[in-house]
C-alpha cells in the first residue's frame, strides 16, 4: 500500500492506495484502496456520517421510510442526506411491509413496516467502525461496498452521487 497526501483546496486528505488517486473538479479525493478499512475519501466519509446518524436520530429513517410516525423538524434536513430517487424506494419498501404484514396500515403495537434500519441493512448498531472499499468512483459518482468490524461478509452496496459538492445516497442495496 502506497500513503499518499493530496492537498485538496486547502485540506489534506488522507487516502490508503493501490494503484492510484484521483483529484476530482471539486477538490474531492477518489481512491480505490485495497481492502477494506475505515472511512477515508470523501465519499466513505459522507456515508459513514450518514450511516451513524441513522442509528442515533430515529426521525432520519422515519423520513426516509415516510411513517406516519415522522414530523418534521426545525434545523433538521434530511433531504441534504439523501436523493428524492432513494426515499421514494425505501418508503415503497416501507408500504410493501406494511401491506404484507398489517394488510396496509400501521396497527398499534404491531411491527408492520421493515424491521431494520434501511441503510445499515441490520437491527443492531455496531460496536466498532464500519469498514469500506470503494469499488468504483469518477464523474460525481462512488459505489461503496461496507461490512461490520470483525465480519467476512459484505453488509451492503451503496450509489453515491455528489450534488452541488455534497455527497449523497442513491441507493442502498443490502445483502444477505
Amino acid at each position: 500500500m502506497l500513503l499518499s497526501l493530496i492537498d485538496c483546496r486547502r485540506t489534506l486528505a488522507v487516502a490508503l492506495v493501490l494503484g492510484g488517486v484521483a483529484v476530482g473538479g471539486l477538490g474531492t479525493v477518489t481512491a480505490r484502496a485495497a481492502g477494506f478499512h475505515r472511512a477515508a475519501t470523501e465519499p466513505e466519509k459522507a456515508l459513514d456520517r450518514v450511516l451513524r446518524l441513522s442509528e442515533k436520530d430515529p426521525g432520519l429513517v422515519e423520513f426516509l421510510l415516510a411513517t406516519p410516525q415522522y414530523k418534521a423538524k426545525a434545523g433538521k434536513d434530511y433531504g441534504r442526506y439523501v436523493t428524492p430517487r432513494l426515499r421514494t424506494d425505501l418508503a415503497a419498501l416501507e408500504r410493501a411491509a406494511v401491506a404484507e404484514n398489517c394488510q396496509g396500515k400501521y396497527l398499534d403495537g404491531e411491527l408492520c413496516g421493515l424491521d431494520h434500519n434501511p441503510l445499515t441493512c441490520a437491527q443492531d448498531m455496531a460496536d466498532g467502525a464500519y469498514l469500506y472499499q470503494t469499488e468504483s468512483a469518477g464523474d460525481g459518482r462512488a459505489d461503496i461496498a461496507y461490512k461490520w468490524p470483525g465480519q467476512k461478509a459484505v453488509v451492503a452496496r451503496f450509489a453515491l452521487v455528489q450534488e452541488g459538492g455534497v455527497w449523497k445516497i442513491d441507493a442502498v442495496t443490502c445483502l444477505p
